[in-house]
Protein backbone atom coordinates (compact mmCIF):
# COMPACT_ATOMS: atom_id res chain seq x y z
CA UNK A 1 0.00 0.00 0.00
CA UNK A 2 0.90 3.43 -0.76
CA UNK A 3 -0.58 5.17 2.01
CA UNK A 4 1.08 7.03 5.30
CA UNK A 5 2.71 10.38 5.67
CA UNK A 6 6.33 8.45 5.65
CA UNK A 7 5.14 6.85 2.26
CA UNK A 8 4.99 10.51 0.52
CA UNK A 9 7.91 11.97 2.00
CA UNK A 10 9.77 8.94 0.63
CA UNK A 11 8.15 9.77 -2.66
CA UNK A 12 8.83 13.36 -2.56
CA UNK A 13 12.48 12.94 -1.96
CA UNK A 14 12.79 10.59 -4.98
CA UNK A 15 11.76 13.10 -7.34
CA UNK A 16 13.93 15.67 -6.23
CA UNK A 17 17.00 12.64 -6.24
CA UNK A 18 15.57 12.17 -9.88
CA UNK A 19 14.91 16.27 -10.63
CA UNK A 20 18.18 16.95 -9.34
CA UNK A 21 20.01 14.20 -11.73
CA UNK A 22 18.22 14.92 -14.56
CA UNK A 23 19.58 18.62 -14.07
CA UNK A 24 23.10 17.28 -13.68
CA UNK A 25 22.49 15.50 -17.04
CA UNK A 26 21.27 18.45 -18.56
CA UNK A 27 24.06 20.94 -17.31
CA UNK A 28 26.68 17.94 -18.38
CA UNK A 29 25.65 17.80 -21.65
CA UNK A 30 25.52 21.71 -22.05
CA UNK A 31 28.97 21.82 -20.59
CA UNK A 32 30.01 19.12 -22.96
CA UNK A 33 28.94 20.85 -25.77
CA UNK A 34 30.34 24.63 -24.96
CA UNK A 35 33.40 22.83 -24.39
CA UNK A 36 33.27 21.22 -27.57
CA UNK A 37 34.42 24.56 -28.88
CA UNK A 38 37.09 24.82 -26.45
CA UNK A 39 40.02 22.89 -29.13
CA UNK A 40 42.56 24.85 -28.97
CA UNK A 41 41.88 26.33 -32.20
CA UNK A 42 42.27 30.21 -32.56
CA UNK A 43 39.43 30.81 -35.41
CA UNK A 44 35.80 30.58 -35.26
CA UNK A 45 35.76 30.50 -31.20
CA UNK A 46 32.82 29.65 -30.62
CA UNK A 47 31.95 27.40 -33.62
CA UNK A 48 31.28 23.64 -33.13
CA UNK A 49 33.25 21.25 -35.63
CA UNK A 50 30.23 18.96 -35.52
CA UNK A 51 27.35 20.88 -35.27
CA UNK A 52 28.44 24.08 -37.88
CA UNK A 53 26.08 25.96 -39.87
CA UNK A 54 26.95 27.40 -43.40
CA UNK A 55 27.35 31.20 -42.04
CA UNK A 56 29.44 29.78 -39.58
CA UNK A 57 31.16 27.80 -42.07
CA UNK A 58 31.70 31.16 -44.26
CA UNK A 59 33.05 32.60 -40.61
CA UNK A 60 35.41 30.20 -40.33
CA UNK A 61 36.98 30.40 -43.84
CA UNK A 62 37.10 34.11 -43.84
CA UNK A 63 38.82 33.87 -40.28
CA UNK A 64 41.48 31.46 -41.55
CA UNK A 65 42.10 33.10 -44.45
CA UNK A 66 42.80 36.41 -42.72
CA UNK A 67 45.01 34.52 -40.07
CA UNK A 68 46.50 32.81 -42.85
CA UNK A 69 47.39 35.11 -44.85
CA UNK A 70 45.29 33.70 -47.62
CA UNK A 71 43.35 36.52 -49.07
CA UNK A 72 40.26 35.95 -51.54
CA UNK A 73 41.37 36.62 -55.32
CA UNK A 74 38.92 39.25 -56.39
CA UNK A 75 36.66 38.65 -59.69
CA UNK A 76 37.88 40.89 -62.41
CA UNK A 77 35.92 44.02 -63.06
CA UNK A 78 35.02 42.14 -66.54
CA UNK A 79 31.21 41.68 -66.53
CA UNK A 80 29.91 38.57 -68.01
CA UNK A 81 27.41 38.68 -70.84
CA UNK A 82 27.03 35.85 -72.30
CA UNK A 83 26.68 31.90 -71.57
CA UNK A 84 29.81 31.19 -74.01
CA UNK A 85 31.43 33.21 -71.61
CA UNK A 86 30.11 31.22 -68.40
CA UNK A 87 31.35 28.14 -70.33
CA UNK A 88 34.88 29.94 -70.61
CA UNK A 89 34.89 30.39 -66.71
CA UNK A 90 34.29 26.48 -66.33
CA UNK A 91 36.97 25.33 -68.66
CA UNK A 92 39.08 27.83 -66.77
CA UNK A 93 38.18 26.76 -63.63
CA UNK A 94 38.29 31.09 -62.38
CA UNK A 95 36.95 30.25 -58.97
CA UNK A 96 36.81 34.19 -58.37
CA UNK A 97 34.33 34.74 -61.48
CA UNK A 98 32.16 31.42 -60.87
CA UNK A 99 29.47 33.98 -58.60
CA UNK A 100 29.43 36.29 -61.43
CA UNK A 101 28.78 33.81 -63.89
CA UNK A 102 26.13 32.38 -61.59
CA UNK A 103 24.31 35.20 -61.17
CA UNK A 104 24.75 35.77 -64.98
CA UNK A 105 23.48 32.34 -65.84
CA UNK A 106 20.17 32.31 -63.02
CA UNK A 107 17.03 31.39 -64.31
CA UNK A 108 18.21 30.43 -67.74
CA UNK A 109 16.33 27.80 -68.98
CA UNK A 110 16.11 24.93 -71.48
CA UNK A 111 18.77 21.70 -71.54
CA UNK A 112 21.73 23.54 -72.72
CA UNK A 113 21.67 26.70 -70.28
CA UNK A 114 20.55 24.56 -67.35
CA UNK A 115 23.72 21.94 -67.75
CA UNK A 116 26.02 24.78 -68.01
CA UNK A 117 24.42 25.86 -64.82
CA UNK A 118 25.17 22.40 -63.30
CA UNK A 119 28.26 22.65 -64.10
CA UNK A 120 29.01 25.39 -62.67
CA UNK A 121 27.72 25.09 -59.55
CA UNK A 122 29.74 21.38 -59.21
CA UNK A 123 32.80 22.82 -60.42
CA UNK A 124 32.17 25.32 -57.30
CA UNK A 125 31.79 22.63 -54.79
CA UNK A 126 34.65 20.60 -56.47
CA UNK A 127 37.15 23.78 -55.67
CA UNK A 128 35.96 24.00 -51.97
CA UNK A 129 36.42 20.13 -51.57
CA UNK A 130 39.80 20.12 -52.87
CA UNK A 131 40.66 22.85 -50.74
CA UNK A 132 39.41 20.75 -48.01
CA UNK A 133 41.61 17.43 -49.22
CA UNK A 134 44.71 19.99 -49.72
CA UNK A 135 44.55 21.19 -46.32
CA UNK A 136 43.69 17.80 -44.28
CA UNK A 137 46.76 16.64 -46.18
CA UNK A 138 48.52 19.70 -44.53
CA UNK A 139 47.06 18.89 -41.20
CA UNK A 140 48.27 15.11 -41.29
CA UNK A 141 51.86 16.40 -41.59
CA UNK A 142 51.48 18.76 -39.05
CA UNK A 143 50.21 15.90 -36.65
CA UNK A 144 53.39 13.75 -37.54
CA UNK A 145 55.30 16.76 -36.53
CA UNK A 146 53.57 17.55 -33.63
CA UNK A 147 53.79 13.74 -32.45
CA UNK A 148 57.61 13.71 -33.17
CA UNK A 149 57.76 16.97 -30.60
CA UNK A 150 56.09 15.95 -28.10
CA UNK A 151 57.46 12.53 -27.61
CA UNK A 152 59.75 11.31 -24.81
CA UNK A 153 62.94 11.03 -25.58
CA UNK A 154 65.58 10.23 -22.81
CA UNK A 155 68.54 9.69 -24.74
CA UNK A 156 68.68 13.15 -26.17
CA UNK A 157 70.10 15.95 -24.70
CA UNK A 158 66.97 18.32 -23.50
CA UNK A 159 68.76 21.94 -24.96
CA UNK A 160 66.22 22.47 -27.27
CA UNK A 161 63.06 21.82 -25.21
CA UNK A 162 61.78 25.12 -24.72
CA UNK A 163 62.17 25.68 -28.46
CA UNK A 164 60.05 22.54 -28.85
CA UNK A 165 57.52 23.24 -26.72
CA UNK A 166 56.82 26.66 -28.26
CA UNK A 167 56.76 24.89 -31.94
CA UNK A 168 54.50 22.18 -30.17
CA UNK A 169 52.15 25.16 -29.23
CA UNK A 170 52.18 26.55 -32.52
CA UNK A 171 51.22 23.15 -34.37
CA UNK A 172 48.93 22.16 -31.97
CA UNK A 173 46.59 25.90 -33.02
CA UNK A 174 47.48 25.11 -36.24
CA UNK A 175 46.15 21.95 -36.62
CA UNK A 176 43.06 22.71 -34.69
CA UNK A 177 42.40 25.63 -37.20
CA UNK A 178 43.06 23.68 -40.24
CA UNK A 179 40.42 20.47 -38.74
CA UNK A 180 37.80 23.53 -38.29
CA UNK A 181 38.46 24.79 -41.65
CA UNK A 182 38.33 21.64 -43.37
CA UNK A 183 34.51 21.23 -41.97
CA UNK A 184 33.67 24.54 -43.06
CA UNK A 185 34.81 23.84 -46.36
CA UNK A 186 32.91 20.47 -46.45
CA UNK A 187 30.01 22.20 -45.17
CA UNK A 188 29.71 25.05 -47.58
CA UNK A 189 30.17 22.63 -50.79
CA UNK A 190 26.87 20.64 -49.87
CA UNK A 191 24.53 23.36 -50.87
CA UNK A 192 26.21 24.33 -54.72
CA UNK A 193 26.50 19.86 -54.94
CA UNK A 194 22.96 19.55 -54.20
CA UNK A 195 21.99 22.37 -56.59
CA UNK A 196 24.37 21.02 -59.40
CA UNK A 197 22.34 18.02 -59.04
CA UNK A 198 19.21 19.48 -59.45
CA UNK A 199 20.04 21.42 -62.03
CA UNK A 200 21.59 18.50 -64.01
CA UNK A 201 18.32 16.53 -63.62
CA UNK A 202 16.03 19.15 -64.79
CA UNK A 203 18.54 19.43 -68.17
CA UNK A 204 17.68 15.54 -68.14
CA UNK A 205 14.44 15.70 -68.17
CA UNK A 206 14.03 18.28 -70.21
CA UNK A 207 16.29 16.13 -72.83
CA UNK A 208 16.58 12.65 -71.96
CA UNK A 209 19.33 12.87 -74.62
CA UNK A 210 21.10 15.41 -73.03
CA UNK A 211 25.09 13.77 -73.13
CA UNK A 212 26.74 16.30 -71.12
CA UNK A 213 23.82 17.01 -68.79
CA UNK A 214 24.28 13.26 -67.67
CA UNK A 215 28.12 13.42 -66.93
CA UNK A 216 27.30 16.82 -64.92
CA UNK A 217 24.99 14.01 -62.87
CA UNK A 218 27.87 11.51 -62.90
CA UNK A 219 30.58 14.60 -61.68
CA UNK A 220 28.09 14.78 -58.84
CA UNK A 221 27.60 11.25 -57.60
CA UNK A 222 31.68 10.74 -58.19
CA UNK A 223 31.91 13.91 -55.55
CA UNK A 224 29.42 12.02 -53.24
CA UNK A 225 31.23 8.94 -53.77
CA UNK A 226 28.10 7.43 -54.68
CA UNK A 227 30.15 5.39 -57.43
CA UNK A 228 27.01 2.63 -58.75
CA UNK A 229 24.71 5.86 -59.49
CA UNK A 230 28.05 7.66 -61.00
CA UNK A 231 28.14 4.18 -63.19
CA UNK A 232 24.66 4.28 -64.24
CA UNK A 233 25.18 8.45 -65.29
CA UNK A 234 27.84 7.34 -67.53
CA UNK A 235 26.43 4.67 -69.20
CA UNK A 236 23.54 6.54 -70.15
CA UNK A 237 26.11 9.23 -71.15
CA UNK A 238 27.94 6.81 -73.63
CA UNK A 239 24.86 6.50 -75.45
CA UNK A 240 25.91 10.39 -77.41
CA UNK A 241 28.07 10.32 -80.31
CA UNK A 242 30.66 13.06 -79.10
CA UNK A 243 33.53 11.96 -76.97
CA UNK A 244 33.95 15.05 -74.25
CA UNK A 245 36.76 15.47 -72.73
CA UNK A 246 34.98 16.23 -69.50
CA UNK A 247 34.30 12.08 -70.17
CA UNK A 248 37.88 11.02 -69.82
CA UNK A 249 38.57 13.65 -67.16
CA UNK A 250 35.59 12.06 -65.07
CA UNK A 251 37.26 8.59 -65.89
CA UNK A 252 40.59 9.85 -64.43
CA UNK A 253 39.10 11.00 -61.17
CA UNK A 254 37.00 7.45 -60.79
CA UNK A 255 40.58 5.81 -60.77
CA UNK A 256 42.31 8.17 -58.41
CA UNK A 257 39.09 7.68 -56.00
CA UNK A 258 37.44 4.54 -56.37
CA UNK A 259 40.14 2.28 -57.89
CA UNK A 260 43.41 4.47 -56.23
CA UNK A 261 45.39 4.15 -59.30
CA UNK A 262 47.41 7.57 -59.57
CA UNK A 263 48.84 5.93 -62.81
CA UNK A 264 45.82 5.28 -64.79
CA UNK A 265 44.16 8.89 -63.17
CA UNK A 266 47.49 10.29 -64.59
CA UNK A 267 47.17 9.16 -68.01
CA UNK A 268 43.18 9.94 -68.23
CA UNK A 269 44.08 13.68 -67.41
CA UNK A 270 46.67 14.11 -70.11
CA UNK A 271 44.64 12.20 -72.44
CA UNK A 272 42.23 15.45 -70.95
CA UNK A 273 44.62 18.38 -72.07
CA UNK A 274 45.24 16.90 -75.19
CA UNK A 275 41.34 17.02 -76.21
CA UNK A 276 41.37 20.59 -74.10
CA UNK A 277 44.46 22.41 -73.55
CA UNK A 278 42.48 25.04 -71.23
CA UNK A 279 40.85 22.07 -69.79
CA UNK A 280 42.74 23.92 -66.44
CA UNK A 281 41.12 21.35 -63.48
CA UNK A 282 42.51 18.46 -65.18
CA UNK A 283 46.36 20.17 -65.10
CA UNK A 284 45.55 21.23 -60.98
CA UNK A 285 44.14 17.57 -60.41
CA UNK A 286 47.76 16.41 -62.37
CA UNK A 287 49.84 18.53 -59.69
CA UNK A 288 47.62 16.78 -56.79
CA UNK A 289 48.14 12.93 -58.06
CA UNK A 290 51.38 13.29 -59.53
CA UNK A 291 54.00 11.13 -57.18
CA UNK A 292 57.01 12.37 -58.07
CA UNK A 293 58.50 15.55 -56.35
CA UNK A 294 60.24 16.60 -60.20
CA UNK A 295 57.27 15.34 -62.06
CA UNK A 296 54.78 16.76 -59.67
CA UNK A 297 56.46 20.58 -59.13
CA UNK A 298 56.99 20.42 -63.07
CA UNK A 299 52.52 20.07 -62.93
CA UNK A 300 52.74 22.69 -60.73
CA UNK A 301 54.65 24.94 -62.67
CA UNK A 302 52.45 24.10 -66.24
CA UNK A 303 49.52 25.31 -63.86
CA UNK A 304 50.99 28.48 -62.74
CA UNK A 305 51.51 29.06 -66.53
CA UNK A 306 47.43 28.72 -67.18
CA UNK A 307 46.45 30.21 -63.82
CA UNK A 308 49.17 31.63 -61.29
CA UNK A 309 46.29 32.62 -58.65
CA UNK A 310 44.62 28.60 -58.89
CA UNK A 311 43.23 27.83 -56.06
CA UNK A 312 45.81 24.89 -56.07
CA UNK A 313 48.86 27.23 -56.68
CA UNK A 314 47.86 29.20 -53.83
CA UNK A 315 46.84 26.31 -51.17
CA UNK A 316 49.38 22.77 -52.38
CA UNK A 317 52.14 25.21 -54.44
CA UNK A 318 54.49 26.24 -50.78
CA UNK A 319 54.50 22.79 -49.93
CA UNK A 320 55.32 21.84 -53.30
CA UNK A 321 57.89 24.05 -53.90
CA UNK A 322 59.05 23.09 -50.43
CA UNK A 323 59.27 19.72 -51.32
CA UNK A 324 61.11 20.23 -54.56
CA UNK A 325 63.78 22.26 -52.74
CA UNK A 326 64.81 19.68 -49.79
CA UNK A 327 65.14 17.26 -52.85
CA UNK A 328 67.23 19.44 -54.78
CA UNK A 329 69.45 19.55 -51.88
CA UNK A 330 69.74 15.67 -50.93
CA UNK A 331 70.30 14.92 -54.37
CA UNK A 332 73.22 17.88 -54.33
CA UNK A 333 74.26 16.03 -51.15
CA UNK A 334 74.07 12.49 -52.20
CA UNK A 335 76.06 13.45 -55.35
CA UNK A 336 79.02 14.64 -52.88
Amino acid sequence: MWGGPGACASLRAMKRTVSAFLMMVVLSACASSKSSTNDGSTIGKDVDVETMRPTEAAQVVREFQEAYGIPPIPAPDTPVTSMAQVLEIIRGDRVPEFEEARRFASGRQGPESLTLRAYLDLSYAGALMTAAWILDEERKQDLTELRQLTAARPLEANEGAQQDQARAAKLQAKTADLRKVVRALRVLSEEPLRSGSDLAEQAIRQDPTAQLAYLANANYFRLRGHWLEFDRMMRYAAEGEQDPPVRSYLRAMEAFERYVDPVRCEKLLKETLAKRPDFVRAQANLVLVDQGVEAKHAELQALKAMSPTHLVVRLAGPMIEQEFKTSEELNTAFAN
